[in-house]
């Protein structure tokens, strides 16, 4: 056959006549080699237009039919799970159904899944938005994501490895899955982060950061916050539960108390007037881990120095708690 088409195609044609007899009168007919030439390759051309069209229409015919035999086969596992689910039902009758049912029911599960995939997405605008929404809280504390990753990596972490669950799960995949990734990381950050102020009514008398010194007048950098007590109660509490690492006295912070917290956050209350609390002593935030005083060789005044360190590194402990109470007022509005 390709001999035969290639041959009409490329064949010189000459001029040719053809005579017709038609009750004893001859009729002549002159051909000309390019009319024939015209009539071959259109011919070819025509043929080979309705061989392709031919095997499209029967690569179509056969994928509608694989499709549809896919889908028979995925509406009839569906079927079979709901005969095992009611097998035994009340009566000792069997669950059946017929042709109309099966589509109704393939119908109900194809709205279904389309109400999933509606709530995914308008799930993911919403978590989307919660992320911009912590990290700029995050930005503005002054916590730097070397400080972050330091609470992420001392996260109590376990569990079954989800990779596969999110590669067997279209809904779990691309943007989804890292937003919700997102939103889980900077969740543990700020849950990790102390809450509460360890004086209910306070007045800071000295901020965190670069000051100079009150006793040797040098300037140096503050990694703490100096706070009064306003309404004369002197107790201390531990900004957020932990365990009492350190409880004894220092030269220049006096009586000083350390608490561990989770994710490798720690709380100090330096120049207090006693210590409430020993090392190894659990406590909450409704704990006393001593008085407001004025121990210590740099303490010039009855006040308490708070410091909140992460990994080692001091951070501004009036941002953090702030950025921390302002994420849960938000987590309280959306439930």
């Amino acid at each position: 056959m390709p001999g035969l088409v290639s041959d009409g195609w490329t064949r010189q044609y000459e001029d040719a006549r053809i005579i017709l007899e038609q009750n004893g009168d001859l009729h002549y007919f002159n051909l000309s080699a390019r009319v024939q030439r015209i009539l071959v390759r259109g011919g070819i051309m025509t043929a080979g237009a309705m061989l392709v069209a031919i095997v499209v229409l029967v690569v179509t015919s056969t994928s509608l039919m694989i499709s549809r035999a896919k889908l028979e086969r995925s509406h009839e596992e569906v079927y079979r799970a709901l005969l095992s689910s009611a097998s035994d039902t009340e009566g000792g009758e069997r669950l059946t159904m017929n042709d109309e049912q099966m589509v109704a029911l393939a119908q109900t599960i194809r709205d279904r899944d389309m109400s999933i995939r509606r709530f995914v997405d308008t799930s993911m605008v919403a978590v989307s938005q919660e992320n911009v929404t912590m990290k700029s809280q995050l930005e503005s504390s002054g916590l730097t994501e070397k400080i972050v990753k330091i609470i992420q990596q001392n996260a109590a972490n376990g569990g079954f490895n989800l990779e596969d669950d999110v590669k067997g799960n279209p809904l779990l995949r691309g943007k989804v899955a890292d937003e919700l990734s997102t939103n889980r990381g900077l969740r543990e950050v700020l849950y990790a982060l102390p809450s509460v102020m360890p004086v209910p009514n306070y007045s800071v008398t000295s901020d965190f950061g670069v000051r100079r010194h009150p006793i040797s007048g040098q300037t140096h950098f503050h990694t703490g916050l100096d706070l009064l007590s306003e309404t004369g109660d002197e107790k201390v509490h531990p900004v957020k539960p932990g365990v009492v690492v350190l409880a004894q006295f220092h030269t220049q912070y006096g009586n000083t108390v350390v608490v561990r917290h989770t994710n490798g956050v720690e709380s100090l209350y330096a120049h207090l007037a006693n210590m409430a609390v020993k090392v190894g002593d659990k406590v909450t935030n409704e704990s006393v881990v001593g008085n407001i005083g004025s121990t210590g060789a740099s303490s010039t005044g009855k006040h308490l120095h708070l410091e909140i360190l992460i990994g080692g590194y001091p951070v501004n402990p009036q941002k953090v708690i702030r950025t921390a109470q302002y994420v849960q007022q938000i987590q309280n509005q959306q439930h």
